[in-house]
């Protein structure tokens, strides 16, 4: 018997919506896997050793990451989240740990509509004398003097050349100094390979910077 198109209408847009559904977990069981295959493949560039945790229905967990040493510190690659639900962001993130005596913090950002936004809001940045690098990061520490002192022209460069080659399409790019820890970190996945090219290069940064914070943990520990 012929049905009428009107009747048929609801069994469409199930059929329509279970395919969206089915097309939705292929892009993310296979979003996972690369994620998986490309945080290996870092830690194989980097001399880490690859910490898989098991995937939950073919999605990435978090908690996977690499670790061991670089220059002799301990280090990380992993991923980490703020926010919740649709504020949620995802973040990938290279850290070592540094001394945590409380003496230096640091804060390095992009300059944007952020860092604009919370000058407004009186956050202070500081200057180190480069007039280009000072124009593109917003920079903000505890020990303004010896932070633009310690920040030489060689790992001002690393960093500019880290923006330049790597840098055109990352989001909240950033380095910090917080809590005993050095971390570079930005917005996205390790599914993307430009994110993974840009942690390994930036995990030398990072190793420079825990060596500015040890620096300053000596010259206080021996004022």
């Amino acid at each position: 018997m012929w049905e009428h198109p009107a009747a048929m209408f609801p069994l469409l847009m199930i059929v329509f919506f279970l395919g969206l559904m089915g097309v939705a977990i292929f892009a993310g069981v296979r979003q996972s896997k690369r994620a998986t295959e490309n945080l290996q493949q870092l830690a194989g560039t980097l001399g880490l050793q690859f910490n898989a945790l098991p995937r939950t229905f073919g999605v990435f967990n978090p908690g996977t990451k690499a670790t061991g040493e670089l220059r002799g510190r301990p280090v990380e690659v992993y991923s980490f989240a703020t926010g919740s639900g649709k504020s949620r962001v995802q973040w990938c993130a290279v850290g070592v740990p540094a001394p945590a005596s409380g003496a230096l913090t640091f804060h390095l950002q992009r300059q944007g509509f952020g860092t604009r936004f919370m000058e407004v809001f009186g956050a202070k940045e500081i200057q180190v004398g480069d007039p280009k690098f000072d124009r593109d990061w917003f920079i903000q520490t505890s020990q303004p003097e010896y932070f633009a002192a310690a920040l030489l022209p060689e790992v001002r460069e690393k960093i500019s050349e880290l923006v330049r080659e790597l840098g055109g399409h990352a989001r909240g790019m950033e380095f910090k100094l917080d809590q005993g820890m050095v971390r570079y970190a930005e917005m996205g996945g390790f599914s993307s390979n430009d994110v993974c090219k840009r942690c390994a290069q930036a995990a030398e940064i990072v190793c420079d910077l825990a060596d500015v914070a040890e620096a300053c943990a000596g010259t206080k520990a021996g004022a």
